[in-house]
């Protein structure tokens, strides 16, 4: 039996965070980055915000959606994931996240049989209500 495709649509609240100028510099550092794109705040246009940024905010926010949805988010592996950028975060600015289930259904594995597959999709808006990027993450729960 599959996930029951009524929890399509629910989201989990929204939140707003800041792009902080030490938070880039802890991200790049993380990932073993040290461009000056990311460090040196004497270049013209300031630091740049690297690409996947984005992702530190949304730390067990994924989880805590498909928890109240029913789901069991500890039995879910990371299946896909794809981000659409509309634009460049840029420091110091705020930005705005929704995250919501938008699909589930059931996919035949090649060696482990019937697996679940939820996506969630995570929208950011700067403050003036833009998109700024587009984040779809399929996660997957083998039965």
């Amino acid at each position: 039996m599959g996930i029951d495709r009524g929890i399509i649509g629910r989201k989990g609240p929204e939140f707003t965070c800041t792009v902080e100028r030490g938070k880039i510099k802890e991200f790049a550092a993380a990932v073993g980055d040290y461009s000056d794109l990311f460090w040196d705040d004497s270049r013209p246009g300031g630091i740049t915000v690297p690409p996947t940024f984005s992702h530190i905010f949304r730390s067990g926010k994924m989880e805590l959606l498909m928890t109240d949805a029913g789901l069991d988010a500890t039995k879910f592996l990371h299946g896909e994931h794809d981000i659409v950028f509309h634009r460049p975060l840029r420091p110091d600015e705020r930005i705005t996240y929704s995250i919501e289930i938008v699909d589930t259904f059931e996919k035949q594995g090649r060696r482990s049989g019937p697996m679940d597959v939820v996506v969630l999709e995570t929208r950011l808006r700067d403050s003036t209500g833009v998109l700024v990027q587009t984040i779809r993450q399929a996660f997957v729960a083998k039965r």
